[in-house]
């Protein structure tokens, strides 16, 4: 690995502090920003201002590829747009492609694949024939990761304030998400607002579930409504749909008994609001006082009270079956083995939802921790953070143990056309 060229990366600096990390491994760096916010924080090496098309996209990543002979590409989500493009040329091209996603198990690590996540990940179907037996040693875990919410807000504002004030530039930009930028910037700022706001009616919601309902509750844990997730990896075109086909199966085939608990995502707290749609479902299903809806619930504390958890392939799943918690599966999910989760139809998993084998998921663990987690955040912990990226790459690419400590000068020269290099 000599030259490593990064695309858009998480909220915040971490790809500002990796770029830092590698140029001191003599690593040659290059920057594409595709619009304001991705040149809030400046990479090491080189900068570049993507300001073409998506439909010319291509051509200039090819060009841009051969011209600095970049070897390995990394960026955050393989799904957004320009990446789908550059997952799709690095793999016809042999050129190495990393993708880094937030951790299959939260909150204490990220997680790094090379050629793709989730349902694009080279493990996705192959788990249940990979899985070693015995597992392998346990990992230990060298640092905890604190809470950040706050520090998101400040990247999120930071960044999507960029964004508009840039737009200019960037005008053929096309967003991974489907809202302006000021308004993604003001539902970063609303989040912080209903976390708050709804904090004591919820532990109130909580408390009485669990004294009126243990062990009949079917958890929802909902996800991000334009999560690439649903959009690309389910069979829903958004979480309002998914909803819907939820209730509607309830309200068909759950025992009278059991109650339905959705639990919103909390990067959407400021984004949507399902409160309506909900209400307006439970009345027309004849499921008053059987469906609750909540944004701020403890879910260590409900999973012992839960008959079953229904996701789509949200993370939260791994956590239940952590918690021994029955769980189904409505779209493509790394984590969706036999013997794992429910492999019956939704009518029937509220009926009888499949126990969880113990064993099977601590070789599922084991394994995700060796080969796909790494212990780490992007929004602190950079350092630590880092150390622990270059590690799994020696592991992968065998590169060398002891890297230099002196950046490689790199020469930024302007390009002509639809990008243009910073300093």
């Amino acid at each position: 690995m000599e030259s490593v060229l990064l695309l858009q990366g998480p909220l915040g600096p971490f790809f500002q502090h990796f770029s830092r990390f590698l140029s001191e491994q003599g690593i040659s760096v290059h920057k594409i920003h595709f619009n304001g916010g991705d040149g809030c924080w400046p990479c090491q090496g080189t900068n570049v201002h993507y300001t073409g098309s998506l439909q010319e996209w291509r051509h200039f990543l090819q060009q841009y590829i051969s011209e600095h002979r970049i070897d390995t590409v990394f960026c955050y989500s393989d799904c957004r747009k320009y990446h789908a493009v550059a997952r799709h040329y690095c793999l016809s091209h042999n050129i190495r492609f990393f993708v880094f996603e937030e951790g299959y198990l939260r909150p204490h690590y990220i997680t790094l694949e090379q050629n793709g996540v989730n349902a694009h990940s080279p493990w996705y179907g192959k788990l249940a024939q990979e899985l070693p037996q015995p597992p392998p040693e346990q990992l230990t875990q060298r640092f905890d990761v604190g809470p950040n919410y706050r520090r998101r807000i400040v990247y999120a504002m930071r960044y999507y304030f960029s964004m508009h004030c840039s737009r200019w530039r960037f005008r053929h930009y096309v967003h991974h998400r489907h809202r302006h930028c000021w308004q993604e910037g003001i539902a970063w700022l609303k989040g912080w607002y209903t976390k708050y706001l709804h904090r004591h009616h919820d532990s109130t919601l909580q408390r009485w579930l669990l004294k009126c309902h243990s062990r009949r509750i079917f958890l929802v844990p909902l996800q991000v409504a334009d999560d690439f997730q649903i959009r690309v990896h389910s069979p829903f075109n958004d979480m309002a749909e998914a909803i819907r086909h939820i209730m509607r199966s309830f309200a068909a085939s759950a025992s009278r008994q059991d109650v339905l608990l959705f639990k919103h995502h909390p990067m959407d707290r400021g984004h949507i609001n399902y409160d309506e749609l909900i209400n307006e479902l439970a009345t027309k299903l004849d499921l008053e006082g059987r469906v609750f809806y909540g944004f701020e619930l403890q879910l260590p504390m409900l999973y012992p009270h839960c008959k079953g958890v229904v996701t789509i392939n949200s993370t939260v799943g791994l956590s239940a079956l952590l918690h021994q918690v029955p769980t189904i599966t409505l779209g493509k999910a790394l984590y969706d083995i036999p013997g794992l989760t429910s492999q019956t139809s939704l009518a029937r998993f509220w009926r009888t939802p499949q126990p969880v084998k113990v064993d099977l998921f601590m070789r599922l663990r084991a394994f995700l921790l060796h080969n796909t987690q790494l212990n780490g955040s992007f929004y602190c912990e950079p350092d630590n953070t880092c150390r622990q990226v270059w590690l799994r790459l020696q592991q992968l690419l065998n590169l060398p143990s002891h890297p230099t400590s002196q950046p490689v000068p790199l020469n930024a020269e302007r390009k002509p056309g639809r990008s243009q290099e910073v300093a």
